[in-house]
């Protein structure tokens, strides 16, 4: 499931992609990467693990040096947000009637 970070990054991503007027498939085979990869960036199903991709992508879609800033910080933002542990996976609180049962009491010493 996207994060609200990875919809928001890919919302940008899709617009660059509407307005250069370029498919995905014309895109893909310019940035070397597979069409259905690309598709899921602009869907928001995936953040790619480095800038690199989503650069070349911007800059072949005719990105502004301001528009270029822009996908960065969403990508940052998507990245982190992808690499948090889900809130599911907390380590499990310790039942409250898990008490230690009690140690018996040492024999007493022999006395010589």
């Amino acid at each position: 499931m996207a994060t609200p970070e990875a919809v928001h990054f890919a919302a940008l991503l899709k617009d660059l992609k509407d307005r250069s007027g370029r498919s995905y498939g014309v895109l893909a085979g310019k940035l070397h990467v597979s069409t259905s990869t690309l598709h899921r960036y602009c869907n928001g199903d995936a953040v790619p693990n480095e800038f690199a991709p989503v650069e070349r992508f911007a800059r072949v879609c005719g990105a502004s040096g301001d528009e270029l800033v822009e996908v960065h910080r969403r990508w940052i933002v998507a990245d982190a947000a992808r690499r948090r542990p889900p809130a599911s996976s907390a380590a499990p609180a310790v039942a409250p009637d898990a008490v230690p049962a009690k140690v018996p009491d040492a024999a007493p010493a022999a006395v010589p």
